[in-house]
């Protein structure tokens, strides 16, 4: 359901930060790791959404260091942001990204600090007290904080799930330094063992997978978050539609039997729950404000979103474009834009653009003819009124009156809450698209036949050829409505296509949406329609009522025993470390050591250190992976791994002989199972 996992923050040169090189921009935030690997060319531009204010260094004190910030910062947190924008591509390709971003502690190496050197004579100091005290090194080392961006790119708007992994990861890996325990059940990890030696590697995931463990909560192993961040990222990029479709379309996915992640396969029908949230449409604007919004959306018109809040303009403009289905939006979209970009809205194409609320009165004073939407005061300015349109007063009316019905027949219930705000949005969603099917009305018998066509390379003259306009325009029960849609919209071409290629070409890969349309103007029958639609909005209500559970339990085990044996294969003795080696001393004169101990810091702040992208692999399928076939096809001894235990549960002695447990592979021949049995009956 995810493209890429990306994240942004400043790489150490040799391993040192400069505070000038930061100052004069000689050294910025940089891709520091990307699954799955791609060439980071691609993502060239990617920064310049990543850090909307542009990239801002703050000192131990909060105040800025390379731009004039005018504010009041009381913690370096409530810097911190979560916010959704969207790329598009020179094809029309778009990614939706929801974004982290957050300040991170940096110690860099700042020459100017002080006019005089400290004095050589200083006494050496151990590291431990410099870890506590970092500004013992105050010669040349200071603290700055520097903004670092986690992104999730998917080629769907999921927002609402990125949104809930990265709120996740926030709490649990940023502020709680993954200091959350957790536990895991010795037996559990047995059983599995007990497969493998039976089954061997892929053949006890097969059958693990098969299994319904529930958690046992007994002879417990603690864990931290702190070693399970790729775990983590290994289930956004397990959760593919095609192994999780079911009856059920709502997902419930518990980490051990906690709430980790919601959300829907199928959000991408007419009449489905999506996976990005309406409230901020909602909270934001009128019902009258959306329906103008949405009239001057079919009609193409340049559309210009402010708010102080420009990270949730993403998830509003999704939520208004869900309202004009069948058709969908073409054109320039870029729903959180940079300043830097502002030049985009003097573009002659229509367009959706939205900005900060800071920059409206700059950006409206170099436009005109837009249609202004003001999120924080749910205002919107046109120079043309909506019946200018041509939208039919009584058409207008019937639909303000079945959205008022909406809000009427939901009665409130604390503890239905969440159930009927889903059943407002799938009625409301019902009521905008017998908007558009009454504004479209029924296209299909106008489809020409393919001997009927003649040749044109132009766009209108290629709707022309696969569809009678004049006709379709002539016998519409409006047509002075439905003439600038069907010749002046890409929309509407672009709808007549996908029809086209469904109904002459048969091709079967099409927008749901548009095949949803299909089959109702097929039946052609507007009291069996509203039925149907009646049903899909209950199948949806019920699913979301009762998702299908999915417990991290399972995947965890295995991906532990997984991580085992990178860690093995990984592994290469070393020669006992003299303790003394350890306790890094320092000078205050010694710039080497001062490097290398910035370094070590840095290290120490930065929550993806130990990250490996290597680590993260498909849950569904852990041992399939090539590199761990190999490891198993040439291991010939049991794998040891080493497990936490607590006094209470076992005697010392036995402590001793549990610390390490054998991973068991398949055996090669009868002495090695007469060995690998021993060893298990030791466990």
């Amino acid at each position: 359901m995810f493209d890429h996992f990306i994240v942004y923050g400043l790489q150490s040169r040799n391993g040192d930060i400069s505070l000038q090189n930061l100052l004069n921009s000689d050294q910025e935030p940089e891709i520091q790791h990307i699954y799955p690997k791609t060439d980071t060319a691609l993502f060239d531009n990617l920064k310049l959404w990543c850090f909307p204010e542009g990239i801002i260094y703050y000192t131990d004190e909060y105040k800025s260091l390379n731009k004039q910030v005018e504010e009041d910062i009381q913690d370096i947190h409530s810097k911190d942001q979560l916010f959704h924008f969207v790329l598009t591509n020179e094809k029309g390709k778009q990614r939706y990204c929801t974004t982290l971003l957050y300040y991170e502690r940096i110690y860099v190496r700042n020459q100017n600090k002080h006019d005089q050197k400290l004095s050589k004579c200083f006494p050496k100091v151990p590291l431990k007290q410099i870890i506590n005290n970092p500004l013992i090194l105050d010669e040349d080392t200071q603290i700055i904080y520097a903004p670092k961006a986690v992104v999730l790119m998917s080629s769907q708007p999921i927002f609402d799930l990125g949104r809930q992994f990265l709120v996740f990861l926030y709490n649990n890996y940023i502020l709680d330094f993954g200091n959350k325990e957790f536990v895991v059940s010795w037996e559990d990890l047995q059983q599995f063992d007990q497969l493998v030696l039976a089954h061997g590697l892929s053949g006890a995931e097969n059958e693990w997978n098969q299994r319904q463990i529930r958690f046992i909560n007994k002879n417990p192993i603690i864990l931290y978050d702190r070693d399970f961040l790729e775990f983590y990222i290994s289930v956004l990029f397990s959760l593919k539609p095609t192994i999780l479709k079911t009856l059920n379309s709502e997902v419930r996915i518990t980490r051990f039997e906690e709430e980790f992640l919601r959300f829907r396969i199928e959000d991408q029908d007419i009449l489905s729950i999506n996976n990005f949230a309406y409230r901020p449409l909602f909270s934001r604007l009128s019902l009258v404000n959306i329906m103008r919004i949405v009239i001057s959306i079919i009609f193409e018109r340049q559309i210009l979103f402010f708010s102080s809040n420009p990270g949730e303009i993403s998830q509003i403009t999704e939520g208004l474009l869900s309202f004009i289905k069948p058709l969908q939006w073409d054109n320039i979209y870029i729903p959180c834009s940079n300043i830097q970009l502002w030049e985009h809205a003097t573009a002659l194409q229509p367009y959706m653009m939205g900005f900060d609320k800071k920059h409206k009165e700059f950006i409206t004073s170099q436009l005109e003819n837009k249609v202004i939407v003001d999120l924080d005061s749910d205002q919107v300015i046109d120079q043309q009124k909506e019946d200018e349109y041509g939208v039919p007063e009584l058409l207008l009316k019937d639909l303000k009156q079945q959205l008022k019905q909406i809000a009427v027949t939901i009665k409130y219930s604390p503890q239905q809450k969440v159930y009927q705000w889903m059943e407002a949005i799938l009625k409301t969603k019902k009521s905008f698209f017998n908007f558009m099917l009454n504004i479209i009305d029924n296209v299909i018998p106008f489809i020409k036949p393919v001997n009927q066509r003649e040749q044109n390379n132009s766009f209108m003259s290629n709707l022309k050829q696969c569809f009678d306009l004049d006709g379709y325009i002539k016998a519409h029960k409006d047509p002075k409505l439905i003439e600038p849609i069907a010749k002046n919209t890409m929309m509407f071409g672009s709808f007549i296509s996908t029809i086209d290629d469904y109904l002459t070409y048969e091709k079967q890969d099409i927008d749901k949406c548009v095949l949803t349309y299909i089959n109702y103007m097929k039946q052609n029958d507007p009291k069996q329609m509203s039925i149907q639609q009646d049903k899909e909005i209950e199948r949806h209500l019920y699913n979301f009522q009762t998702p299908q559970q999915i417990d991290l339990y399972q995947w965890f085990i295995k991906y532990k025993k997984f991580k085992d044996l990178m860690s093995y294969q990984q592994y290469e003795p070393q020669k006992p470390k003299d303790k003394e080696k350890l306790k890094i001393i320092l000078h205050f004169y010694d710039e080497n050591s001062r490097q290398k101990t910035r370094h070590l810091l840095n290290k120490r702040e930065n929550r993806f250190n130990s990250f490996s992208t290597q680590r993260i692999v498909d849950l569904n399928k852990v041992f399939t992976e090539q590199r761990v076939e190999y490891l198993v096809q040439t291991l010939k001894v049991p794998l040891h791994i080493s497990i936490k235990q607590s006094n209470s549960q076992r005697g010392v002695e036995k402590k001793k002989n549990m610390s390490r447990s054998s991973f068991l592979v398949q055996p090669e021949n009868k002495d090695d199972l007469k060995r690998l049995v021993g060893v298990l009956e030791q466990t």
